[in-house]
């Protein structure tokens, strides 16, 4: 699975080392745990066998009528042996005799996992050190100190300490273990300066407040004062907004940028809605956003509604500009309806442009979306209801679309509104029939 064209392949004995041939490559994997990590020289025979005595392994390979040797690295071979027997502290001796390279280095990877996990502390420092990860390593050191003085003062080797097994979880970034551990302990500070050293403040006021810490209020302010100088408004805003400074709140999402999420709040508090100098900042700010929309609720917000339905047409929000010219602005609904339809058909949205353009009484568009969307039954009621002059210019296209499709009976006439029942059959007669089915199709002109 992890070479192709494998001709022979071989534990090491008494070793988890590898040994493989592919094609005209020794492969040799040193360490299992990462299979990408191979080392390969170049073969010109086969391997024939595999042979380890007096501290020395050897791979014998025959080329023609010779036989040649190739001595495999001891160091690295030992390395996974120490590993099974669970000795790292010859595991580690091991690998600080080799150079780094790209085997040595996934070595010292599995050997600071395991460490860990065997709370060997010590040697993980030592590994995190060779990898060059100099803040784990520092760390682990003062880590180490702790249970130093924990095993010299109480026995044992201080791992169960509870400051060590926080900062192990800390190390595996599990903080609420680590908070866990030191609320287990009643060490509510510890847990707070956890916090506050990674910068946490959510969860460490949660702390506080779980508690009821004195400090509560002081670190509120700090993180306030934290969040500002760090230019973080919008979290900032947010902590206002939580703590009732509605005021404070919109001014901080202004300077942030965030002029819709402040509308929001404006629209939610009515003391912020009489403010007229608040919602004239947020309006211009929406505006010279270009959040037209969101400057249109406001401004029906503060009943303000010429504004309101210039920001929604602006924005392209005729839903809310035509249920707004509805109730204020009678005469320009049929305007907005054009609007609303040239936009779709910007859109490319043709089809459902056709109904307000009806509504717009624009027929010329509206048979030109229609043919334009293909809906061919609407072009045909559309254009049943115009004068004949003007549309004549259009029944071809459609006769053209009904010759392609082989329906050569469909007959386009200009067709005059429906006379009533007791004539219907005279009409039909004179004008030679109707569109069949036109009628019964729900088409008829109203």
């Amino acid at each position: 699975m992890i070479l192709n064209y494998c001709s022979y392949v071989q534990w090491v004995p008494g070793s988890d080392v590898v040994v493989a041939q592919n094609r005209n490559s020794l492969c040799i994997w040193y360490n299992n745990d990462a299979p990408e990590r191979v080392t390969m020289f170049p073969l010109k025979g086969d391997i024939v066998n595999l042979e380890r005595s007096n501290g020395k392994t050897e791979v014998i390979v025959t080329e023609g009528v010779n036989t040649v040797s190739y001595t495999l690295d001891e160091g690295l071979i030992e390395f996974g042996t120490a590993i099974d027997d669970g000795d790292y502290n010859r595991a580690a001796a091991f690998l600080e005799t080799l150079e780094m390279s790209t085997e040595t280095e996934a070595m010292w990877k599995t050997l600071s996992r395991l460490a860990l996990e065997a709370r060997q502390l010590h040697i993980a420092e030592r590994c995190f050190s060779a990898l060059g990860h100099v803040a784990k390593a520092r760390f682990l050191h003062e880590t180490n100190e702790i249970a130093d003085q924990v095993a010299k003062e109480y026995g044992g080797d201080g791992t169960d300490y509870y400051q060590v097994r926080a900062r192990l979880a800390m190390l595996e970034k599990n903080y609420k273990l680590a908070e866990m551990i030191f609320l287990e302990q009643n060490a509510v500070e510890e847990a707070m300066d956890m916090y506050q050293e990674l910068h946490m403040w959510d969860e460490c006021i949660v702390v506080a407040e779980a508690k009821g810490h004195p400090a509560l209020d002081k670190l509120r302010r700090g993180y306030y004062q934290w969040l500002l100088d760090t230019q973080q408004e919008e979290k900032a805003g947010e902590l206002q907004e939580n703590e009732g400074e509605y005021l404070a709140a919109v001014s901080l999402y202004l300077r942030a940028g965030l002029p819709a999420r402040a509308a929001r709040l404006a629209m939610e508090r009515d003391e912020l809605l009489a403010n007229g100098d608040i919602t004239n900042r947020i309006t211009t700010a929406l505006i010279k956003g270009e959040l037209y929309e969101q400057a249109g609720d406001l401004f029906e917000a503060i009943r303000n509604p010429q504004k309101a339905l210039e920001c929604y047409r602006k924005g392209c929000a005729f839903l809310k500009a035509v249920e707004l010219a509805r109730l204020t602005f009678p005469a320009e609904v049929v305007k907005l309806e054009e609007a609303w339809g040239d936009h779709l058909v910007q859109q490319k949205q043709l089809d459902a442009a056709i109904n307000h353009y009806i509504e717009a009484r624009c027929s010329i568009k509206a048979i030109e979306a229609a043919i334009g969307a293909r809906q061919w039954k609407k072009a045909i009621y559309i254009l049943d209801l115009q004068d004949t002059r003007t549309a004549a210019k259009y029944y071809p296209k459609i006769a053209q679309h009904y010759a392609a499709l082989q329906e050569y009976q469909v007959r386009l006439c200009p067709c005059p509104l429906p006379a009533p029942p007791q004539s219907r059959a005279n009409t039909e007669k004179q004008r030679g029939g109707c569109l069949p089915g036109h009628h019964d199709e729900g088409l008829t002109p109203q």
